[in-house]
C-alpha cells in the first residue's frame, strides 16, 4: 500500500524540511547572537554591571562594526551582499562557528582588560563583531573548499 506509506512519511519529511529552512535562515544570526551575548557577559564580569550609557556604547560598537564590514564588502554599498553560496557550504560554514564565536568573545575580553572601562564598552563590541565576521568568512571559505573537493572526487 504505497499511499499509506507516503502519508505516514510525509509529516516527518515536511518537519525535516522545516528544520532545514530554520537552520538556513538563522544559523549565522544564531552564532552572532551567542557571541555578542557572551561578549556582554564577559565585559560585565570584568567591569561589573554597566551603566546605561555603557550599554548604548556597546550597541553602537556592534552596529558600527557591521557598517564598516558591509561598506567594505559591498564597495561602499554599491554591490549586493548576495553570494549565491550553496546551502551545504553555508551549513558547514556555520557549523564551524564555535571558533569565530570563541575568538570574538576573546577579543571582547582582551579589550576589556586593556582599555578604560567606558571606552572598552564601545571597542569591545566593535572588535568582537569584526573578529566574528572576518573569522566567519574564513569558515565559509573552508566550507567552500570542502564542497569543491567533494565535487571533484
Amino acid at each position: 500500500m504505497p499511499g499509506k506509506t507516503a502519508k505516514r512519511d510525509r509529516p516527518k519529511g515536511l518537519y525535516v524540511h522545516e528544520v532545514k529552512l530554520s537552520l538556513r535562515n538563522n544559523a549565522g544570526a544564531y552564532g552572532y547572537s551567542v557571541m555578542i551575548t557572551c561578549s556582554l557577559a564577559m565585559l560585565s564580569t570584568v567591569h561589573s554591571t554597566p551603566e546605561p550609557g555603557q550599554i548604548f556604547l556597546f550597541v553602537l560598537g556592534g552596529g558600527a562594526s557591521f557598517l564598516l564590514v558591509e561598506a567594505i564588502a559591498t564597495s561602499g554599498f554599491r554591490r549586493s551582499l548576495q553570494s549565491g553560496e550553496s546551502t551545504t557550504v553555508v551549513a558547514l560554514g556555520t557549523a564551524l562557528s564555535a571558533l569565530s564565536i570563541s575568538v570574538g568573545v576573546g577579543a571582547a575580553w582582551l579589550v576589556a582588560v586593556l582599555l578604560p572601562v567606558t571606552l572598552g564598552w564601545f571597542v569591545a563590541s566593535f572588535a568582537a563583531s569584526v573578529v566574528y565576521l572576518l573569522l566567519s568568512a574564513l569558515e565559509m571559505g573552508f566550507a567552500r573548499r570542502v564542497e569543491e573537493a567533494r565535487n571533484v572526487e
